[in-house]
């Protein structure tokens, strides 16, 4: 393909419904815009691009990158693509994430499984299918004490959720020491899993990393009373599914909820699909969409940020891996 006249390529990883596509036009009207519809397509225009926007095909294409200044994903987690990131940071690209897009619906997504659990709705689901009339025992939520790893905005906005039924919250970030964020006590990597046999409900939000995976395996999981539940709504592999699936089949902890699995899809063999008090939640939290994507004004407003010379929303720190 010959050289373009236009000011730069904008290369889009995905198909943009006319409205969108006019408005990228207008925030960034000197350069031209291409769409890869394939993979081969995807390697044949990313030589010229000096922007990528979305995920699909961008870790196929990344090492033709030639011109490549900036990547914005469509996804929070970037896991995937920072297993190319010394190729990212050799070639000097800015990769943006698009953290807090999806924070209300997971959030909400959590906050549904925790009341589950709580009201063992899932257990009774199970006695319905089986005509059966069993009355299990019901749990009230208010006054749990809620302990949430990880402190990003969609912890936060969990953590909303919970107080708001009466749980109290309480979260772990990666510092040194201890903190308070307003009415909220934040513990430190030092001191969170004293805090794991005081706990009614832990919950994860973790990015994955490789200081995350399996920060909470059985050591962790054994701290916790027998009566806690595990919810994981971050990411899969900061958690030790075995050692889970373990210790709630024999009654050492209440019952689990979990979005994400250290393999995915969850092997049919895996214990985890045999065990009652484990629900199974196969990495919904984020609901499918199209063709009008949430991400889309994150796009357009990042856009305008990178034209306008302005730093760039939620650019990922490759050495902190979020």
């Amino acid at each position: 393909m010959g050289e373009s006249s236009a000011q730069g390529i904008i290369l889009l990883m995905y198909n943009p419904p006319e409205d969108h596509l006019d408005r990228l036009r207008s925030i960034a009207p000197g350069y031209e815009f291409r769409v890869a519809t394939s993979e081969n397509e995807a390697i044949r225009l990313m030589p010229e691009a000096e922007i990528v926007l979305g995920n699909r095909y961008f870790t196929q294409s990344l090492p033709f990158a030639r011109q490549l200044k900036w990547m914005q994903s469509n996804s929070v987690g970037v896991d995937l693509i920072l297993a190319q990131k010394d190729l990212l940071s050799q070639k000097g690209i800015v990769l943006t994430c698009a953290r807090g897009v999806y924070d209300n619906e997971m959030a909400l997504h959590a906050l549904g499984l925790v009341l589950s659990l709580f009201r063992s709705l899932h257990l009774l689901r199970d006695e319905q299918l089986r005509h059966s009339w069993q009355r299990h025992r019901l749990r009230d939520f208010e006054g749990s004490r809620c302990l949430i790893l990880g402190w990003g905005s969609l912890a936060q906005k969990i953590a909303g959720y919970l107080t708001a039924f009466g749980g109290r919250v309480s979260a772990v970030r990666n510092q040194s020491h201890d903190s308070e964020d307003g009415e909220i006590k934040i513990f430190g990597r030092n001191s969170w899993e004293e805090q794991l046999p005081l706990t009614d409900l832990l919950v994860l939000c973790l990015p994955k990393t490789a200081g995350t995976m399996r920060l909470v395996g059985r050591p962790q999981l054994e701290k916790l009373p027998a009566t806690a539940f595990v919810v994981n709504i971050g990411r899969g592999g900061t958690l030790d599914d075995d050692a889970l699936a373990d210790l709630v089949r024999n009654r050492f902890i209440a019952g689990a909820a979990l979005d994400v699995f250290e393999q995915e899809p969850l092997p049919s063999a895996h214990p985890i699909w045999t065990i009652p008090e484990i629900i199974v939640s196969p990495h919904v939290a984020r609901s499918l969409e199209g063709p009008n994507f949430k991400w889309f004004a994150l796009f357009e407003n990042n856009l305008a940020r990178y034209i306008g010379g302005q730093p760039l929303l939620h650019q990922v720190d490759y050495a902190r891996g979020y």
